[in-house]
């Protein structure tokens, strides 16, 4: 994986406020999230879903990550810019998705939102996906859960979370061979 260039870093970024607003409007049904719920996002871009998330479930953590230093100085300015300042909740730092620096278990529910192709070298490949989803497992708590959205290898990619004990609690195929999951970690 590597920085993006300018092109694809204005693609990522662009309607994200729009279609995050849609895709937890049509989960938010789906999630359980106490107050002091731990949340990480992998491949944030500019952070309007991060904004989102911090606005509607109140967080006791909000883990802001990307690949890409540049994204994660946007979400920065973004949420900085958003809220006045960065919310003592709020964390934002550069993750490799493959390689999660966290503990297992710390976090209550991962929202990886058309990201995950990007830990491929090509989209059509899939070596590297699984890797990444068994780190997602790997830090999910108990009965947490994932929010996926992708358009590419998504059967591929919904059976790794089915070989690694995930349960589908939403399924819903979208337009373009978009896909949008919500899947519950073993309890």
């Amino acid at each position: 994986m590597a920085e993006m260039n300018r092109v694809s870093r204005w693609f990522v970024n662009a309607s994200t406020t729009r279609r995050s607003i849609r895709m937890l409007d049509s989960i938010g049904s789906h999630l359980n999230l106490p107050p002091s719920a731990r949340i990480l996002e992998l491949g944030s871009g500019q952070g309007a879903l991060s904004a989102l998330l911090q606005e509607r479930y109140h967080p006791g953590r909000l883990v802001v990550t990307d690949f890409d230093p540049k994204q994660v100085e946007a979400a920065r300015a973004y949420l900085c810019k958003r809220f006045g300042n960065l919310p003592s909740t709020v964390n934002l730092r550069q993750v490799d998705a493959k390689a999660l620096p966290f503990d297992d278990g710390s976090f209550d529910g991962v929202f990886a939102i058309l990201m995950l192709h990007h830990v491929e070298a090509h989209l059509t490949e899939y070596r590297q996906r699984p890797e990444a989803l068994r780190e997602i497992r790997r830090v999910l708590a108990p009965g947490g859960f994932i929010v996926f959205s992708d358009f590419v290898r998504t059967r591929d990619l919904r059976r790794t979370l089915t070989e690694l004990g995930f349960v589908p609690l939403l399924e819903k195929p979208g337009w373009a061979g978009r896909y949008l999951g919500v899947f519950r970690s073993p309890a």
